[in-house]
C-alpha cells in the first residue's frame, strides 16, 4: 500500500481534536516578518484549504508552515506561494510486517518490561517532562516548535515500563487525519537496555493494526534532501537551491544533531520516506531560514555542541 495525498492531510503536528474551532499556535519571525504557524488544532471534518480560506489567507505579512507533503506543497503552489524541501518523513504502513531482525531486536527490548498505554492527565504530563531529561538527549538544549514537545489532552502516550514502574522509552502521537498517527515525542532512557524503542515501536503500531489505522509515522528528519526531487515552488531554481543549502547545511552541523543517525535507526522500520517541504506565502525569502533556526533552538543545539567540543 502506498499513502495517497488528499484534502484531508494537513502539515504534521497540526491535529485534528475534537475542538469546534481551530486554534493556531503562532509565532513572529524576526527577520523576515512572516507568521510561523508550527502547530494547529482544528476540528475532525477540518480541511486546509477551508482553514486556509477562513483564516490563514489574511494573516498580516504572510506566513510559514513546515513539513508539508507534496500534494498540500503544490496547492500552496497553486495559491501563489512557494515551498522548497526541507526533509524527509519515514512514514510505516501498520499492516507491514517488520523484518526478522527488526523483530528480534524488539523481543530483546521487550524482556526489560511491558509496554502501557498512558492516558492523559496532568500528573501524566508531569512524568513525560520529567523523563525528557533522563534521556539520551536530556541534558543539551530542547528543539521547541518543531514538533509538539508536552504531552496534551488529545495525545496518545506509550511506555516501557521496567519491573521497578521505571521507564524505559516513551512516544507520543497526534492525529493528523483519520487513520494516521504521528510521532512526537520519541524518547529513549540514558542506560535504557537494546531493544526498548524497536519494541516499543513495533508494539504501537500492532495495536494501531488492531483499531483498523493505516498509517504511523515516525515523523521528519530534518535536512535529509531526497535526490532528484523537484520542488514544487512558483522559482524552481532559486527554492531547489534553497533546498541544498538546508541540505548542506544539515552536514556541516551534523556534530551537534546527528540526522543521518536518526535517518539510520528509522530505516530499520523499512518505512514508506516521504519529501516534506516548508511552504510559505505570498513567499518564501532566505530569511526564514536563520529565523526557524533560531526559533526552534537549532542554533543554540549547534552552539552547545560546539562548547562541549572546545571542553567546556
Amino acid at each position: 500500500m502506498s499513502y495517497q495525498e488528499d484534502n484531508a492531510d494537513l502539515p504534521l503536528s497540526w491535529t485534528r481534536t475534537s475542538v469546534t474551532a481551530s486554534r493556531f499556535h503562532t509565532l513572529k519571525l524576526p527577520l523576515s516578518r512572516r507568521t510561523w504557524i508550527p502547530c494547529a488544532d482544528v476540528p475532525q471534518a477540518a480541511d486546509f484549504a477551508s482553514l486556509f480560506d477562513d483564516y490563514l489567507r489574511g494573516v498580516s505579512g504572510g506566513l510559514v508552515v513546515q513539513t508539508c507533503h507534496l500534494g498540500l506543497a503544490r496547492w500552496l503552489q497553486d495559491q501563489g506561494g512557494q515551498a522548497m524541501e526541507m526533509g524527509v518523513e519515514a512514514l510505516l504502513p501498520v499492516a507491514r510486517e517488520a523484518k526478522p531482525s527488526l523483530r528480534e531486536l524488539a523481543r530483546r527490548g521487550r524482556r526489560w518490561g511491558e509496554i502501557r498505554a498512558i492516558e492523559f492527565s496532568e500528573t501524566a504530563r508531569t512524568q513525560f517532562a520529567a523523563f525528557q531529561k533522563m534521556t539520551v538527549h536530556g541534558r543539551k538544549p530542547q528543539l521547541q516548535f518543531a514538533f509538539r514537545t508536552e504531552f496534551e489532552p488529545h495525545m496518545r502516550g506509550f511506555a516501557l515500563v521496567d519491573e521497578e514502574d521505571k521507564w524505559l522509552g516513551a512516544m507520543t502521537l497526534s492525529q493528523m487525519k483519520p487513520g494516521y498517527w504521528h510521532t512526537e515525542l520519541f524518547l529513549r532512557r540514558l542506560d535504557a537496555p537494546v531493544g526498548v524503542m524497536e519494541a516499543l515501536v513495533l508494539d504501537v503500531k500492532a495495536r494501531l493494526h488492531q483499531e483498523g489505522m493505516q498509517w504511523l509515522s515516525l515523523g521528519a528528519t530534518p535536512f535529509k534532501i531526497t535526490a532528484g526531487q523537484p520542488s514544487p515552488g512558483g522559482k524552481p531554481w532559486q527554492l531547489a537551491r534553497h533546498s541544498w543549502i538546508i541540505g548542506w547545511t544539515g552536514r556541516l552541523l551534523r556534530f551537534g544533531y546527528d540526522h543521518e543517525g536518526l535517518f539510520r535507526f528509522k530505516q530499520k522500520f523499512s518505512p514508506d520516506w516521504q519529501p516534506l517541504y516548508l511552504c510559505g506565502w505570498p513567499d518564501l525569502p532566505w530569511r526564514v531560514l536563520p529565523d526557524l533556526s533560531w526559533a526552534s533552538r537549532h542554533l543554540h543545539l549547534m552552539g552547545y555542541a560546539a562548547l562541549r567540543r572546545m571542553g567546556y
